[in-house]
């Protein structure tokens, strides 16, 4: 962690604390900012980061919230029409996709932004924390594409996988480290070739990846 990500980890820490005692309504934002030891307009750099990470999510009028957004019904209907087997074949096509085009399109910044999310998810002590720094990996990546529109599709897979296999996610992932471990190689090993600027086996390697999370997930299911 660099310093300059010390107040958004100080904050991801409270928000985090905020799911786990369920009070999911954060403090108005000066006694937020206080909290983080940063200044209001500081804390909502942070705020909007959070938010586009999906940490939190906020209602006019009501406050922002520890979080993903409440999936609306109409929502998780079709996410309930998707079966694991199309959400994997989807992640395999778009992902695989997502970081040959990031070899190509990354940005320096873009790819020192990775590779500190994948020092943090190696240090992550829990599993909520890991799963974040893994979905915010996986944007990071959406990103680089320099893709607004490839973006968008990469977040179009978020409740999908929050409706149909998150549960399962934790019961694999949240049992020994060894899955955990592996899956650090393999974000590390990916990122390495989009810094190489090496688009197939980028591509190559998000596959392998994916794969191995759909084999982890169901070949004990």
């Amino acid at each position: 962690m660099t310093i300059a990500d010390a107040p958004f980890d100080r904050l991801c820490h409270i928000i985090e604390s905020h799911e786990r005692e369920g009070t999911l309504r954060l403090p108005p934002e000066p006694r937020l900012a206080e909290a983080v030891g940063v200044t209001r307009a500081r804390l909502r750099t942070l705020l909007k980061r959070a938010e586009s990470d999906g940490l939190i999510w906020r209602h006019v009028g009501k406050g922002t919230f520890a979080g993903s957004r409440p999936i609306v019904s109409e929502d998780a209907a079709r996410a309930l029409s998707v079966s694991a087997d199309d959400l994997f074949d989807a992640r395999l096509l778009l992902e695989s996709q997502l970081a040959a085009q990031a070899a190509l399109h990354s940005t320096d910044r873009d790819i020192a932004a990775m590779y500190e999310v994948i020092d943090a998810m190696v240090r992550a002590g829990s599993f909520q924390e890991w799963k974040r720094l893994d979905a915010r990996l996986h944007r990071l990546i959406a990103m680089a594409t320099q893709n607004a529109l490839l973006l968008m599709l990469h977040e179009s897979l978020h409740v999908p996988i929050r409706v149909g296999i998150e549960n399962r996610l934790e019961e694999v992932f949240d049992a020994p480290p060894v899955p955990r471990v592996s899956t650090n190689e393999e974000h590390r090993a990916i990122v390495d070739a989009i810094a190489g600027r090496n688009a197939p086996l980028a591509q190559q390697l998000m596959r392998d990846h994916i794969g191995s999370v759909r084999d982890q997930l169901f070949a004990t299911a």
